[in-house]
């Protein structure tokens, strides 16, 4: 990122009925390669659920020599458990971690079981930086993470997060340009590490309301039309999101973001059809 824009994705662990060898996701990697991607991060469910796996997955990843940023939560590990997956992660030869807080399972609280040693991301940042073995970004949430209480809170605890080691960060999704770029003109006075815009393309109307209730980002009204006139119709949503989103990536590239950061899905032939619509395929420039 010191040298130019960056070009990443996000893959995530298939159900092991799904993929019981990992196959699947080895043929999605081996697809996303051909873009030639900076990285390719690896994340897994809530409370450290599919960790196992997305070791292997980085592995996969290691093995069609590109460079995996692999998720470690605070949710779901005490510092123990987090010493031991990173002591496995540099063994593997990662060395590269995204420091979340991670999702709570449901019905639990941050004082109970193996969540309580960190409760906020920054002290996990601190944590993993300390070591001194791994190079360590941080999350960003443009339209504020849902139990922010306001935009100057938001870039509070990015600033937490730099100090604590953090030296780039990667964005929830957002689907509204505007909103990521005032984001970033007021982070720029909080922070000095490159910000990536994460994209989330949308490929089945149904799943990407699911994630919108969840994540709280707003949908502009042009996007959200097609949602609903797509709703039972995933062929030519998949068509129209496509578009969307390769309209979305070639304008934040031109107003020069430090980098797109794609979260796949696992659908290797959407995303790269995407890239090629808007000119970044094997690492172009628009």
């Amino acid at each position: 990122m010191k040298d130019r824009q960056a070009l990443s994705f996000e893959v995530f662990p298939p159900k092991p009925e799904m993929d019981a060898d990992l196959s699947g996701i080895g043929e999605t990697i081996s697809d996303l390669k051909t873009a030639a991607p900076d990285f390719i991060s690896v994340t897994y469910g809530a409370g450290g659920n599919n960790r196992p796996r997305a070791l292997d997955i980085a592995a996969v990843i290691l093995s069609n020599g590109m460079n995996p940023l692999s998720h470690l939560t605070a949710v779901g590990y005490t510092s123990d458990d987090a010493s031991r997956v990173l002591d496995s992660l540099e063994d593997l030869g990662v060395k590269n971690i995204l420091a979340l807080r991670g999702d709570i399972p449901k019905g639990q609280g941050m004082d109970e079981g193996a969540w309580k040693n960190y409760s906020r991301a920054s002290g996990l940042v601190r944590y993993v930086s300390e070591l001194g073995q791994f190079c360590v970004g941080g999350a960003a949430y443009p339209e504020g993470h849902q139990q922010s209480v306001s935009r100057a809170a938001d870039m509070e605890f990015m600033r937490e997060k730099e100090e604590a080691g953090a030296s780039f960060f990667i964005t929830q999704l957002f689907f509204d340009n505007d909103a990521f770029l005032s984001f970033r003109d007021d982070a720029s006075a909080a922070v000095k590490s490159p910000i990536i815009a994460g994209i989330m393309p949308v490929f089945r109307a149904r799943q990407i309301k699911r994630i919108v209730e969840i994540s709280g980002c707003r949908v502009p009204e042009k996007l959200s039309s097609l949602l609903d006139l797509y709703l039972d119709d995933d062929a030519s949503m998949q068509e129209a999101g496509i578009d969307y989103a390769a309209r979305q990536i070639s304008a934040l590239w031109r107003e020069g973001v430090n980098g797109i950061h794609i979260y796949t899905m696992n659908k290797s032939k959407g995303v790269l059809e995407i890239l090629r619509r808007c000119g970044l395929r094997g690492r172009g420039s628009l």
